[in-house]
């Protein structure tokens, strides 16, 4: 484990925070549940400091993040760079009112002809189109375990040796209204055996890995995360295009490996979550609230003939 070896703790943060400071003071009240701008700072501060010239960013949401990142690369005087935005939903999954990516037209209409947004698909769908030489990535988009793992599997075969992966919501699962889920991110940061940094914040959001100098170097790692215990099924439409890309990129075996992974932890997901299952806990839940409801009226009426 080599945690800030690049960058040392609060680094990314200060040279991020002017940035972000100015930026936050033009947010459009609708880009809630977004990136807070403890967060911002610290990817804002990655931007400038990599100045990378091919970013792609998977579950964009309103947009507000591309509106960060690709301020902090004007502000680091980065020219000739390209964003991609790749969402599954055509729609802000908050407010349906407004479109994916609308941040991005509202906040920052010149950066626009920078930005291409492809929406409707996974990114295992899109990664061939957008090509290689990716030297910055940021995964946003489903927290659940094994998401951000499959996000970083479709982007490996095209980032450049030592670029970044930004990664958010890394301890979104301590939260109590989360009831301890969405450990996606948390799990592949805290696995990850390379170079890393994260914010500041206490329990840090914000957090990003270094790609070794041989990407596919990463994928046993990424292989044996897939069999930590899945916390909801992925749709066989999802897990076709990736086997195909890492077979094709990376040879029969590992897309042979990938496979039997996801066999295995849709399998156990789906026996965790089984409708015998639920049936069962909701008839638990029945007999639960049947013997409360005895046990309050036998009370009751112990209460009125003591009363008496």
């Amino acid at each position: 484990m080599k945690t800030f070896e690049q960058f040392s703790l609060g680094e990314l943060d200060t040279i991020g925070r002017p940035l972000t400071e100015e930026m936050y003071r033009r947010r459009p009240a609708w880009t809630v549940a977004s990136i807070s701008h403890y967060d911002a700072a610290f990817f804002a501060g990655l931007a400038m400091a990599l100045k990378p010239k091919k970013i792609v960013e998977v579950g964009v949401a309103s947009g507000w993040g591309s509106v960060i990142i690709m301020q902090a690369l004007e502000a680091a005087g980065v020219e000739g760079y390209n964003y991609f935005g790749v969402d599954i939903a055509e729609r802000f999954f908050y407010d349906a009112n407004y479109a994916t990516g609308q941040a991005v037209e509202e906040v920052v209409p010149t950066l626009a002809p920078r930005y291409q947004l492809l929406t409707g698909r996974a990114i295992a769908e899109v990664a061939p189109e957008i090509g290689g030489n990716i030297d910055l990535a940021f995964i946003d988009a489903h927290h659940m375990h094994p998401w951000a793992t499959l996000d970083l599997l479709s982007l490996l075969p095209f980032l450049v040796p030592g670029s970044w992966v930004a990664l958010h919501d890394l301890n979104l699962c301590r939260k109590t209204d989360q009831e301890h889920r969405n450990r996606g991110p948390k799990y592949l940061f805290d696995a990850w055996d390379g170079d890393k940094a994260h914010s500041v914040e206490t329990p840090t959001m914000a957090g990003a890995i270094r790609i070794g100098e041989k990407p596919e170097e990463h994928l046993p790692l990424l292989l044996d995360l897939l069999h930590t215990p899945w916390e909801l099924p992925v749709e066989q439409r999802f897990i076709a295009p990736l086997i195909d890309l890492l077979t094709r990129r990376f040879g029969a075996e590992v897309g042979e490996k990938f496979k039997h992974a996801a066999e295995v932890g849709n399998y156990l997901t789906n026996k965790m979550h089984s409708q015998d299952i639920d049936a069962l806990a909701a008839e638990i839940g029945r007999l639960r609230a049947s013997a409360t409801r005895r046990v309050s009226g036998f009370l009751d009426r112990f209460s009125q003939k003591r009363g008496r």
